[in-house]
């Protein structure tokens, strides 16, 4: 039952991902210098890959936004089309239904947003791409930002699954994840240290939705 519900995610989430990839895809075929946009013949080209921050910066901003749609789309999702009664009746316990929802939808945020940068490594990497040098702790900066992503999309669902009003406090845990995210992402400590900080902060994140889920009153 749980891989019908896995599969079930998959289906409802796709799409975004699919997007998700395309501004993804536009993004680092541009930071090439592979012009795709019908207004001009050429892209950015960064002077070094990974190391003066407009590859970073457009995908931390596509990153973020894929967390937030995902995270939305699983938690108000099943509200909007009233599926969380049917679900939450099933044979299982609410903890493996609501955490088989958060595995699909981070493995898909991770995996997703992992392409873009092995991609862009992948090809600083290749001798006569470019005229920088290249080491691959360069992308230690973007892995931050990669790991970051998780926290967003933690508080997306927790947003999304827990009581309140929209224009009241209901959204104060995205708030309050996507600033810790912006920190883990800014401040220069270790890639390693940065992985201790995120799990540390997302295992708090997936009690609370945990919690919020087995308190909520399900319309």
């Amino acid at each position: 039952m749980l891989s019908n519900l896995a599969w079930k995610e998959l289906r409802e989430t796709t799409w975004i991902a699919g997007v998700a990839l395309l501004a993804f895809g536009y993004q680092t075929f541009t930071a090439m210098g592979v012009g795709l946009a019908p207004w001009h013949n050429y892209g950015w080209v960064e002077p070094i890959p990974f190391v003066h921050g407009e590859f970073t910066a457009g995908f931390g901003f596509v990153a973020f936004c894929l967390a937030m749609a995902l995270g939305f789309r699983q938690s108000v999702g099943e509200s909007a089309f009233g599926t969380y009664l049917f679900l939450l009746h099933r044979p299982a316990s609410r903890l493996r239904l609501i955490g088989t929802k958060l595995a699909v939808g981070l493995g898909l945020c991770l995996v997703c947003s992992s392409l873009p940068i092995l991609g862009y490594a992948f090809w600083a990497a290749t001798p006569g791409t470019h005229p920088g040098p290249f080491e691959w702790s360069m992308t230690a900066e973007v892995w931050k930002v990669w790991l970051a992503v998780t926290i967003v999309y933690f508080g997306a669902v927790l947003s999304g699954i827990r009581p309140g009003r929209w224009y009241g406090t209901r959204l104060l845990p995205l708030v309050g994840a996507g600033v810790l995210a912006i920190l883990v992402a800014s401040v220069p400590w270790t890639v390693m240290v940065a992985l201790a900080v995120v799990l540390i902060i997302d295992a708090a994140l997936v009690a609370a939705t945990l919690f919020a889920a087995r308190q909520r009153d399900y319309p």
